[in-house]
């Protein structure tokens, strides 16, 4: 199969065995060996197959018994930098009632073909949604649409003999098995891209693998009344929350957001600079003053500005980085504004605009 074709989780009318590796296995787990607590059925999420489950029967086995018997999985591989990734497994999991929403799993071979040690922190592994080339500035971005890396949800079944804590040296020749869990910021099932990137030169040694999601639910997803983000993207644009309320405006994108504890992030898309919202408990004043306390000795500037019939303080510190203050009319919350470096103030301008305090 072509690295530029998505692996999908919905089941395939022809798929052929990629010839399996036989360098060492420093886990000792089987290769193709899965719970049946995978998200969706093995032949319709992309998994792997106990070994043989798809292998011809022979002679002229009748059409219903052959329509009963799970595909193969069809595996991925990629080099980067003398290392050889391998895909054994990949789909959807379960996150829990709390999170409400499923994750996205790969369970990879890793071999070193060097002469050389070579250890987890020679490599990065991201995740983002979209089918995107290798070397996409998405994926070191900020953006909505990465996948955030949660090892702390995975579900015991989906790595058994793999310590998620433990990334050992893989020695030259050696080969170690891994399964990366991933999350989106809203619940998305559609293209998935994974890139391997070498930590030494990521401008130019890395790779990609395609995936697809799309009709992957799991059912504990819709048994809880999960909700489908049908988009490539998460639909989130803005919160509203009881101190205050704000939609993206034009350039800005929400990467994520916490209306209990009235917290939201942005990313700018031009810059890649953050303007995070959040709530403070000191007065703006105080606040002003506890930042001109910590930069003292350097060049800052504190002013006043006025949005939406509020006066904000400005604190300009000497990164020419922007923190604004002001006090919300209905909770007589401190509402905190912090802009990066990145976004000067004609580009934060918009941002202040649009949000509205309560």
């Amino acid at each position: 199969m072509g690295l530029g074709q998505r692996m999908s989780c919905k089941p395939k009318e022809a798929v052929r065995m990629m010839k399996p590796m036989t360098k060492k296995l420093l886990l000792g787990i089987p290769t193709v060996t899965l719970s049946a607590v995978l998200a969706c059925t093995v032949a319709g999420c992309g998994s792997s197959a106990p070994s043989g489950s798809a292998g011809s029967s022979g002679g002229s086995a009748p059409v219903q018994e052959k329509s009963k018997k799970a595909k193969a999985y069809e595996s991925q591989t990629v080099e980067v930098a003398g290392i050889t990734y391998e895909s054994v497994a990949h789909g959807t999991f379960y996150r829990g009632d709390a999170k409400l929403q499923d994750g996205f799993y790969l369970h990879i071979k890793i071999t070193n073909n060097n002469t050389k040690n070579r250890t987890f922190s020679s490599f990065n592994v991201h995740a983002a949604q979209g089918d995107l080339e290798a070397g996409d500035p998405l994926f070191t971005s900020g953006k909505a649409a990465v996948l955030d890396y949660v090892a702390s949800e995975a579900p015991d079944d989906l790595h058994k003999g793999i310590d998620l804590s433990e990334r050992p040296d893989i020695g030259p020749g050696e080969t170690v098995e891994y399964v990366y869990f991933w999350a989106p910021k809203t619940a998305y099932y559609g293209p998935i891209t994974v890139e391997f990137v070498d930590a030494y030169a990521p401008a130019k040694n890395h790779e990609a693998m395609h995936f697809d999601t799309t009709g992957c639910e799991t059912k504990e997803f819709k048994a809880a009344g999960g909700v489908a983000d049908s988009g490539e993207k998460a639909d989130l644009t803005g919160i509203d929350c009881a101190s205050y309320s704000i939609e993206a405006a034009d350039g800005y994108t929400l990467d994520s957001s916490d209306e209990e504890r009235e917290k939201a992030n942005f990313f700018h898309d031009e810059t890649g600079g953050r303007l995070n919202i959040s709530i403070f408990p000191r007065s703006p004043e105080e606040e002003v003053a506890s930042l001109e306390q910590v930069y003292e000795g350097k060049e800052t500037t504190t002013d006043q500005v006025e949005y939406n019939g509020i006066t904000w303080l400005r604190f300009t510190g000497p990164d020419n980085g922007h923190t604004l203050f002001a006090t919300a009319p209905a909770t007589g919350e401190t509402v905190r504004v912090s802009i990066g470096w990145k976004i000067d103030w004609d580009a934060a301008a918009p941002m202040m605009e649009a949000l509205k305090l309560k």
